[in-house]
């Protein structure tokens, strides 16, 4: 049932709709990966780091060689 001044969309307006929302969800997706694979490995990041400050230096070990 069509109302009046409106059209009902072609087949190419709305494969291209189809289209814009699928490239849409697919960046959606992928911002979402990635945000998830960074907040996956923070914490290895970081405790990594933190382990490298903890150790003295290498002199402590051998002071002649310093």
């Amino acid at each position: 049932m069509m109302r009046m001044g409106m059209q009902e969309p072609t087949n190419t307006q709305t494969e291209s709709t189809k289209t814009l929302q699928s490239a849409e969800r697919r960046r959606a997706l992928v911002r979402l990966g990635l945000a998830v694979g960074a907040a996956y490995i923070a914490p290895t990041v970081l405790s990594i780091d933190r382990s490298a400050w903890a150790m003295g230096p290498s002199c402590a070990k051998n002071p002649k060689g310093c």
